[in-house]
């Protein structure tokens, strides 16, 4: 006969009781503590997005492959233009230099570069061209403006800006014509069209901040025929100094910008019959008589013009600053 002993439940001390409940109670602190947030004090730095932790090395910015994309341009001029030119069809990359280069770090795994290239055609006597790009690291994709996604904002312009900006020292030593001298401090250079309406609103905020110049030169860069017959006569008016100030005021103020050039040396006779005097006394003989004169200087301005990489109008050199396009906020920084 088998016997059953019934075991019962072991009864715990007082002692083992005590302990038991502590173990609990520390456990319970435990998961309660994982869950609350990590303290940190006042005074500790935060780390910003972009800062490089002291164990952390920086990674080194791309540097821009410069043959692959001479080699990339050269190859899509030649195969643009070698049909319409046989000499293009020898273009290579010897005909391409890298004026300017600026890398734009746009994330930890893009880098841009915002370039300035001088073409210059395998034509005799052509003037350099200019081209300026966003382009990759690998020298082989072309980039548009990369905008901020929440804001808008094109992060690539202002490196943009400040490639295809001119060196004043590279201006030529007689570059403009002075047209004033005041009281102010500084030198101010423009280069406009007198029939662009920026170049206009130019003209108005410099007449408006005379006070603040010393010298004031202008070089004309008329890019319609139109717009080199009024060329023709401030270049006739700073020739023989009659009037020069007033008429380029009258040229960037009231004169009419027709298409037709004789319309625009009817005008000038009319308000400035004086200087007509020795033009003749039909603006037929007055156009023919300017342009024999000035044609060719007004030509070689413009090729001086486009030889430094401008190729559109207004632009500012206001000291040493480089300003494309009339931008009244950053004339008026410049001036102080």
């Amino acid at each position: 006969m088998m016997t059953h002993t019934n075991v019962g439940k072991p009864e715990l001390t007082p002692m083992a009781q005590r302990f038991s409940g502590c173990l609990t109670a520390t456990f319970f602190w435990i998961l309660i503590l994982c869950l609350l947030p990590t303290p940190v004090l006042a005074d500790t730095p935060h780390p910003k997005p972009g800062d490089t932790q002291p164990e952390q090395a920086a990674t080194p910015l791309a540097a821009l492959d410069d043959a692959a994309l001479k080699a990339g341009i050269a190859h899509r001029l030649r195969t643009a233009r070698g049909d319409r030119d046989d000499r293009f069809k020898q273009f290579s990359s010897a005909h391409v230099r890298i004026e300017k280069k600026m890398p734009v770090h746009i994330s930890d795994t893009l880098t841009v570069f915002a370039v300035k290239l001088r073409i210059t055609p395998p034509v005799p006597d052509a003037p350099p061209e200019f081209i300026t790009l966003v382009v990759d690291d690998t020298g082989t994709l072309q980039i548009g403006g990369i905008q901020h996604l929440a804001t808008g904002s094109n992060l690539v312009q202002d490196a943009v800006d400040q490639v295809q900006a001119v060196d004043i020292s590279d201006l030529p030593p007689d570059f403009g014509k002075p047209i004033y001298t005041g009281t102010g401090p500084h030198t101010v250079i423009a280069v406009s069209d007198p029939f662009c309406p920026h170049c206009r609103k130019g003209w108005d905020f410099i007449k408006l901040n005379l006070d603040r110049i010393h010298t004031l030169r202008m070089a004309h860069f008329p890019l319609n025929q139109a717009a080199e017959t009024a060329g023709l006569v401030m270049a006739d008016a700073f020739h023989r100094q009659v009037m020069v100030f007033d008429i380029i005021d009258y040229t960037y103020t009231e004169l009419d910008p027709s298409s037709d050039p004789l319309e625009i040396v009817k005008q000038y006779m009319a308000a400035f019959p004086d200087l007509a005097q020795k033009w003749g006394p039909a603006p037929e003989t007055a156009l023919t008589y300017l342009t024999d004169r000035f044609l060719t200087r007004i030509k070689a301005d413009q090729h001086t013009i486009r030889t430094l990489g401008i190729h559109s109008t207004p632009v500012f050199f206001i000291d040493q600053t480089f300003i494309k396009g009339f931008n009244a906020q950053k004339m008026e920084a410049a001036l102080p």
